[in-house]
């Protein structure tokens, strides 16, 4: 793919459209002729067949299927125009996709265990890289950590435990901060080191809000994973792109999520 092609938008169209929390709507796209190539945990960045809206960047929810479909979650921000906007999209309206962008993603020459934390729609990245390495079926030992303040906050639940139930290498961790009576009610950095005593030789990838993932970032530095830490913030409030084109990501670097 060259620089000039990734710039180049996928016209896709809307197959399902669904609350899956009381502020994030999950979002199904087809392409309708091309379909976007990624790497799971990268971003894209979505908008109106006519733009508009502002453009807005998402993670990508699920790994790459053959079909070329993408799940998107979109959090609604209040006065946002696109997450507004988004809100709104039914099944058969059309909208415009560009990229792949974003080095959230796994090494190519990486076989060690793999942790992978989330808060909020920051589960979008941690899932899609959950779905490559399940289908790998490769032996390799995963983690999903998800942190949500209620019940009503933990998507994809039901999915992620019989994944648990089903997959010997893959354990899921649900806390929910504001429910004590729940098994695990604690903020995911003070959850990690009763679970981990050392983290030396797992890649860690953390995305959500930029202070859950400061803080989880530094608990698996603590704790030994060295270089292998990978981050992704998700800014709640929005940063309008500029009339000129942004350069193209070089690394790990925050982008605005959820408006």
């Amino acid at each position: 793919m060259t620089e000039s092609s990734i710039w180049e938008p996928y016209a896709y169209r809307v197959v399902s459209a669904a609350m899956v929390t009381p502020v994030v709507r999950e979002l199904w796209l087809t392409p309708r002729r091309r379909s976007l190539p990624y790497l799971p945990g990268q971003y894209v960045l979505l908008s109106d067949a006519g733009y508009r809206v502002p453009q807005r960047s998402y993670s990508l929810a699920n790994a790459p299927r053959p079909d070329g479909t993408l799940r998107i979650l979109v959090t609604l921000v209040p006065n946002g125009a696109t997450s507004t906007w988004a809100h709104g999209l039914r099944p058969g309206d059309d909208v415009l996709v560009e990229g792949p962008f974003g080095t959230f993603t796994l090494a190519d020459e990486s076989t060690g265990p793999v942790l992978l934390l989330g808060a909020g729609s920051g589960l979008a990245p941690v899932k899609a890289i959950a779905e490559e390495l399940r289908a790998a079926a490769a032996g390799r030992r995963f983690t999903l950590v998800f942190s949500g303040r209620t019940a009503v906050d933990a998507i994809d639940r039901a999915e992620l435990q019989a994944w648990d139930r089903d997959d010997p290498t893959f354990d899921y961790v649900l806390t929910l901060t504001r429910d004590p009576t729940t098994t695990h009610h604690a903020h995911v950095p003070e959850l990690v080191p009763e679970m981990f005593a050392d983290l030396s030789g797992w890649q860690v990838f953390t995305s959500g809000p930029p202070g859950f993932v400061t803080r989880c970032a530094r608990v698996a530095r603590e704790l030994g994973a060295g270089a292998a830490i990978h981050t992704e913030e998700f800014f709640v409030d929005p940063q309008p792109w500029s009339a000129v084109m942004p350069p193209l990501p070089t690394g790990d670097e925050p982008k605005e999520i959820v408006q």
